[in-house]
C-alpha cells in the first residue's frame, strides 16, 4: 500500500466511496478503508436513543424547559434552519453528506483539498443527491411539529435556505440558486436560477453556509476553512463572510478570516456575528475587517499589504473548542438569555449562554450558566435559531460519530433531531399569521414588536414589496423616535426606497448613534467595495450631492463622540474615491482617543492603504501635514505600516516613494518609524535596485540617528557595507541584547551573508546558552559549508537537548551533510535514538541512495506495517480493558512524552493539535491516532516539506505565507525566512512529524496510566 496517500486522504473525509468492495476504489484507496475497518473506529456503535431516552439524558439550566418538537423520520441530520413569514420552519437535511453525487476525486492540492474531475452541473440538471429542504409545520399552533412537506428533494449537497424576495434561496455549493415561487404555494415555479457560482466544495463539512437577510436588504453568508471560492474573480481561501445584493446583483466580501467560520447572526442593531471553531464564543465584523487565520493552510489576508489583523472577541469561560453554531438571543420570551450569546457546542454535547460585554468599539464574551448539557453523545448542536414563539431552537445532527477524519460513510442517515428551549412554566400558542398579507401598518406595528424575529421578517417583507407609500410615516418615526424604534424604521425607509441624499444628510444628524452608524454604512455602499488586485476596475462618479455628502462624513469623523461610529466612518471611508475619502481619514487619524481601540486603527489604516496604489500622490499630499504625524493613532499604527507598504512593493516607484516619506517625516523618530517599517517590508527577498534618493535619505538618517537596530537592519537590506559591518560586531558583541542579537543572526541568515559565517561559527564553539545557540544553529543551516556540518557533529554531544536537535535536523537537511551524520551513526559516534522521525523523513525526501542504504540498514522497521499496527491497536485496547490506571501517575507520563508538542487541559506545546477538546475517552479515535498518527493528520498540523534552489531540504510547519516569503516553523519552534525566489518546491507531507510507537517505550502500566489521564474530564 501507498502510505504516502493515507493521510491525504484522511483528512479531507471527501473520498467517494462507502465501502471497501466498491468496484471505484483503486486497491489503494480500498486497503485504507480497511485500515479503518481493522482498528474498529466506529464498528461498535452505541444504539441511537429514543427522543425521551435523549430528553432524560439531558440537564436544563434553572428556569428553562427543554422539548423535542421534531424527530426522525420527519427530519433527519438536521443542519440549518430558517422561519419564514407563516413561522414556519424550514430544514436542510443534509443527507448527501459527506460525499457528493457524481463527483471523482482526481488528486490533492498543496493544501490538501480535493481536487474534483469536474463541476458539478446546477438544478435541475444536476447529479441527483439525498438532500432535502423540508417545511415542518406546527397545525395545533403549539410549536410541536406535526406535519412536513418537501419543497425540494434529491439536491447534492445543499447547506442552507432562507425565502424571500418571491422566491427560495438556497446555497448548495457550488451554486447560490434561487427558485421562484410566487404564488407561495410551496412548489417552484420553475427551474432555479443561478445567481452565484463558484463556491468551493474540497471539503464537505466546511464551505460556505448559514444565508441570513441583513437589514440592509443584501443576502449574507458565512464560509468556513479549507474550500476556495472564486466568485465572479472575487477569491479567497476559507474564512469570510459574504454578501449579495439582490437588487444590484452585487456580491462582496464583507469581512475575512476568523476560523472554520459557521452561522450568522445580526443583533439588534445590525451587527454581525458568527461562531468558529476555535475556543473563543465567536467574531463581532465591521465591515472590511480582517481577522486572524491559520497562515500556514490559508495563506495571507486577500489584501497582501493588510499588516495585521483582529482576533477573536475576548473571552472568559469555557475554553473548549466548537462554539460554532450561535445565535444572539433578543426573543422577548426568556428573560434570563435575553441579549446573551447562545453557543451550541457539539463535541461535548453542550449549549451555553454566554454574555457580551463592551469592549472598545467591539466586545467580549463571558459564559454564564450551561443551558442544556447532555450526557448523550448523540446529541450534536449544529444550528440554533430564535423563533417567532421566542424560543431558542436547536438542530441536533443527531450522531455518536462526529469527526470527519473517518473517511468511511458511516454517518447515521437515520436520525435528526429539533429541540426547542423555553422559559419553564410557559406554554407555545402561536396564533397563524402570514406576514406577506399584512398591510403596509400592520408591518410597521411589527417594528417595535419585542421578539427581534418579528421585527426583522417585517423588515423583510417591506424590502420584497417596496412600497414607497409608507415612506413618510416611517421618516416620522425615525424623527420622532430616539430608541431602537427609530432604527428599525430607518431600515425601513431604506426598503421601501426612501433613503436619498438629501434624507442621509438628516439622518447623519440622528440622535441615536446606530442610525448615523448605518447612515454612513448606507451612503458607502453606495461605492464599490475595494477588492485588491482590482482597483482598476473601481470607477467612482463625483457629483455636487457626493461632495456635499462627503464633506458632512469629514465633519462627522472630527465630531462624531461614538467610537463604533467612527469605526464605521472609516470602513466606508475605505470605498470612497481618494478625493473623498481623505478628508475623512485625516480627521480620523487625529482622534487620538481611538489609539488604543481593537478596531479602529486598523481599519483606518486600510482606508488608507486603499488609496496607496493609485492615489499616492494624494496620500502623499495628506502626509505633508505635519500634525498627523504627531497623532497617537499615527505613532502607533499608520507610520511603520506605510514604510512596510512601499517597501513590501518590490518596484522602483515604491522604494521612491519610501524616499519621498523621509523627506516628509517632521522629526528624527518619525523617520525611525518609517524605517522600521521599511525593513519589515523588505522581509524574505530581495530589495532590488536601490534608488539613489533613498540611499541619500537612509544615509541622512543614518548620520543623524546613529546606528539604531531598526536603521542596521534596514541598511543591511538595503547592501549597505557600513550596516552590515556593524551587524555582524553587534551579533559578535556579548553586550548585544539578547532580542537584537538573536534577531540580527536570523537577518544575516535569510540575507545569506556569507561573511557573517565564520562569526556564527565561532559564537556557536564559544556559547552555552541555550537560546543563543538554538538561534545559531538554525540560521547556520542556511549557509551550505561542510565545515558547519563537520561543527554540528563535533557539538551535537556537549548542546543540550534542544540545540543538538536543532542542530541534528539542520545535518539532516543537505545530502552532504546527512551523509556525515549517518557515517557518525555507523561508527557509533551519534546514537541512532538521538534521530527521530522527523528527522529520518527529511533525510528520505534528499532521495540521496547512500543515505537511504544507512537509513535502511539502521531503521529497517522505520515504518510498522499496517497490519503490524492494527494489531498493536487491539492489543493496547485490551492492555487498557483490563487493568486500570493511575491519572496522576499518567499526568507525568503526559508531561514527559506528549506535552511537547501537545496541549491538554492549558498544559503542553502547540506542535500539535489541542486534545483538550477531543473525545479522549473514544478509543475508537485515540488508539488509531497515537499508534498510527500519519492516519488521520488535521489539516492545519500538516507539515510540509521545502526544497530550496541551493539543494537544502526542511520539514515543518508552514508558519506564514506571503507574495515575497513564507516562514517554516520546525519541532524545536525554531523559525526560518525563506524567500520564495529560492524555494524550489513546496509540497504537503503526508506523513505525521509525530513519530511512530510512542507507546512501545513505556511499560504495560505506564500505558495504562496514560490513557487513565487522557481520559479524565
Amino acid at each position: 500500500m501507498k502510505r504516502t496517500l493515507l493521510p491525504v486522504i484522511a483528512t479531507l473525509s471527501m473520498l467517494p466511496f462507502a465501502t471497501a468492495t466498491d468496484e471505484k476504489f483503486s486497491p489503494e484507496m480500498a486497503e485504507f478503508v480497511k485500515r479503518f475497518t481493522g482498528h474498529g473506529a466506529l464498528g461498535d456503535k452505541a444504539p441511537m436513543p429514543s427522543p425521551a431516552v435523549a430528553l432524560a439524558a439531558c440537564i436544563v439550566g434553572d428556569g428553562l424547559t427543554l422539548d423535542i418538537v421534531a424527530s426522525e423520520p420527519m427530519v433527519r441530520q438536521p443542519l440549518n434552519m430558517f422561519f419564514d413569514e407563516r413561522g414556519r420552519m424550514w430544514v436542510v437535511q443534509y443527507l448527501q453528506y459527506p460525499f457528493p453525487a457524481g463527483l471523482k476525486i482526481l488528486r490533492y492540492d498543496e493544501y490538501l483539498r480535493a481536487v474534483f474531475d469536474k463541476v458539478p452541473p446546477p438544478p435541475p440538471n444536476h447529479f441527483k443527491g439525498a438532500d432535502r429542504i423540508t417545511i415542518l409545520e406546527s397545525t395545533k399552533g403549539d410549536g410541536v411539529y406535526d406535519k412536513a412537506h418537501d419543497f425540494l428533494s434529491d439536491l447534492n449537497i445543499a447547506r442552507s435556505v432562507v425565502t424571500g424576495r418571491g422566491g427560495v434561496w438556497v446555497l448548495n455549493p457550488p451554486y447560490l440558486l434561487f427558485y421562484p415561487d410566487k404564488n407561495r404555494d410551496d412548489v417552484p415555479d420553475g427551474p432555479p436560477k443561478v445567481v452565484l457560482s463558484g463556491f468551493g466544495l474540497e471539503d464537505t463539512h466546511s464551505g460556505a453556509n448559514s444565508l441570513a437577510w441583513g437589514p440592509d436588504g443584501w443576502l449574507y453568508g458565512a464560509h468556513g476553512s479549507t474550500c476556495t471560492a472564486d466568485i465572479r474573480g472575487v477569491k479567497f481561501l476559507g474564512q469570510a463572510i459574504w454578501r449579495y445584493n439582490p437588487q444590484t446583483d452585487v456580491f462582496e466580501v464583507f469581512a475575512e478570516g476568523g476560523g472554520n467560520t459557521y452561522s450568522l447572526d445580526f443583533d439588534r442593531e445590525g451587527r454581525i456575528f458568527s461562531g468558529t471553531n476555535g475556543s473563543p464564543r465567536g467574531l463581532h465584523y465591521p465591515q472590511g475587517g480582517a481577522f486572524v487565520k491559520n497562515w500556514g493552510k490559508h495563506g495571507p489576508l486577500m489584501n497582501p499589504y493588510s499588516f495585521g489583523w483582529f482576533e477573536h472577541m475576548a473571552h472568559r469561560g469555557e475554553t473548549r473548542r466548537f462554539s460554532q453554531s450561535m445565535a444572539i438571543y433578543e426573543g422577548g420570551a426568556i428573560p434570563s438569555l435575553e441579549g446573551r450569546f447562545i453557543a451550541s457546542m457539539a463535541l461535548i454535547n453542550r449549549v451555553i449562554s454566554t454574555a457580551l460585554y463592551r469592549d472598545t468599539s467591539t466586545f467580549r464574551t463571558e459564559d454564564g450558566p450551561v443551558i442544556v448539557d447532555s450526557s448523550n453523545n448523540w446529541f450534536r448542536p449544529v444550528d440554533t435559531k430564535v423563533g417567532p414563539d421566542g424560543a431558542v431552537f436547536i438542530a441536533d445532527w443527531s450522531d455518536s460519530r462526529l469527526s470527519h477524519l473517518d473517511p468511511r460513510d458511516t454517518w447515521d442517515k437515520e436520525s435528526g433531531r429539533i429541540w426547542r428551549i423555553r422559559a419553564a412554566g410557559t406554554e407555545t400558542k402561536l396564533e397563524s399569521f402570514d406576514f406577506a398579507k399584512m398591510s403596509g401598518d400592520e408591518l410597521i406595528a411589527r417594528l417595535s414588536h419585542p421578539n427581534k424575529w418579528h421585527r426583522q421578517t417585517a423588515l423583510r417583507v417591506l424590502w420584497d414589496r417596496r412600497d414607497a407609500s409608507l415612506v413618510p410615516k416611517l421618516r416620522a418615526i425615525v424623527d420622532a423616535e430616539r430608541g431602537q424604534l427609530a432604527l428599525e424604521a430607518f431600515w425601513a425607509v431604506n426598503a421601501c426606497g426612501g433613503f436619498d441624499e438629501n434624507y442621509a444628510l438628516t439622518t447623519l444628524k440622528h440622535s441615536h448613534p446606530m442610525v448615523r452608524y448605518w447612515t454612513v454604512r448606507l451612503l458607502g455602499d453606495k461605492w464599490p467595495a475595494h477588492v485588491p488586485g482590482q482597483e482598476k476596475a473601481v470607477k467612482y462618479e463625483r457629483t455636487a450631492w457626493s461632495v456635499k455628502a462627503c464633506k458632512a462624513l469629514a465633519e462627522l469623523a472630527r465630531s462624531e463622540p461614538d467610537v463604533e461610529m467612527r469605526t464605521q466612518l472609516a470602513s466606508t471611508a475605505r470605498r470612497l474615491s481618494a478625493s473623498d475619502a481623505l478628508p475623512i481619514i485625516r480627521e480620523l487619524l487625529l482622534r487620538g482617543e481611538d489609539a488604543g481601540d481593537k478596531y479602529q486603527p486598523l481599519l483606518i489604516w486600510w482606508a488608507l492603504e486603499s488609496k496607496c496604489k493609485f492615489d499616492r500622490e494624494a496620500v502623499l499630499a495628506l502626509l505633508g501635514d505635519q500634525a498627523l504625524w504627531a497623532s497617537p493613532i499615527f505613532q502607533q499604527t499608520i507610520a511603520s505600516r506605510l514604510g512596510q507598504r512601499f517597501t513590501a512593493e518590490r518596484t522602483a516607484s515604491g522604494l521612491d516613494v519610501c524616499a519621498r516619506l523621509l523627506t516628509l517625516a517632521p522629526t528624527r523618530e518619525d523617520r525611525v518609524k518609517l524605517a522600521e517599517g521599511m525593513e519589515a517590508g523588505l522581509q524574505g527577498g530581495d530589495a532590488g535596485k536601490i534608488p539613489t534618493a533613498l540611499r541619500e535619505g537612509f544615509a541622512a538618517l543614518w548620520q543623524d540617528a546613529g546606528p539604531q537596530n531598526a536603521l542596521v537592519r534596514l541598511g543591511v537590506r538595503l547592501g549597505d557595507g557600513a550596516a552590515l559591518e556593524v551587524a555582524i560586531e553587534r551579533v559578535r558583541d556579548a553586550k548585544t541584547k539578547s532580542a537584537e542579537r538573536t534577531g540580527l543572526i536570523d537577518l544575516l541568515a535569510e540575507r545569506r551573508e556569507e561573511t557573517a559565517v565564520p562569526v556564527l561559527l565561532d559564537l556557536l564553539r564559544a556559547e552555552k546558552t541555550d537560546a543563543l545557540q538554538l538561534a545559531l544553529t538554525n540560521a547556520l543551516q542556511r549557509f551550505d559549508s561542510d565545515e558547519i556540518a563537520r561543527t554540528f557533529l563535533d557539538l551535537a554531544p556537549k548542546m543540550a537537548v534542544k540545540p543538538r536537535a536543532s542542530a541534528i535536523a539542520a545535518m539532516c537537511s543537505r545530502a552532504p551533510w546527512a551523509k556525515v551524520l549517518l557515517a557518525a551513526v555507523e561508527t557509533g559516534g551519534v546514537k541512532k535514538e538521538q534521530l527521530t522521525s522527523a528527522n529520518l523523513l527529511t533525510i528520505q525526501e534528499l532521495h540521496d541512495p547512500a543515505c537511504d542504504a544507512l537509513l535502511a540498514k539502521h531503521w529497517s522497521t522505520l515504518k510498522q506495517s499496517s497490519a503490524a499496527k492494527d494489531a498493536r491497536v487491539a492489543q493496547i485496547r485490551k492492555l487498557i480493558a483490563t487493568g486500570k490506571g493511575d491519572a496522576e501517575l499518567g499526568h507525568a507520563t503526559f508531561k514527559a512524552t506528549c506535552a511537547v508538542c501537545h496541549t491538554l487541559n492549558r498544559e503542553g506545546g502547540k506542535i500539535g493539535p489541542d486534545l483538550t477538546a477531543y473525545e479522549r475517552d473514544n478509543m475508537d479515535f485515540m488508539l488509531p491516532a497515537i499508534v498510527d498518527p500519519s492516519l488521520a493528520i488535521r489539516e492545519e498540523f500538516t507539515a510540509f516539506t521545502v526544497v530550496t534552489k541551493d539543494g537544502q531540504t526542511l520539514m515543518g510547519f508552514l508558519d506564514a505565507q506571503t507574495p515575497q516569503a513564507i516562514t517554516v516553523r520546525d519541532l524545536n519552534g525554531q523559525k526560518l525566512v525563506l524567500s520564495r525566489a529560492d524555494v524550489k518546491s513546496l509540497t504537503a507531507s503526508p506523513v505525521s512529524l509525530m513519530p511512530e510507537g510512542l507507546l512501545d517505550a513505556m511499560s504495560e502500566q505506564q500505558v495504562r496510566d496514560l490513557f487513565a489521564y487522557l481520559v479524565k474530564k
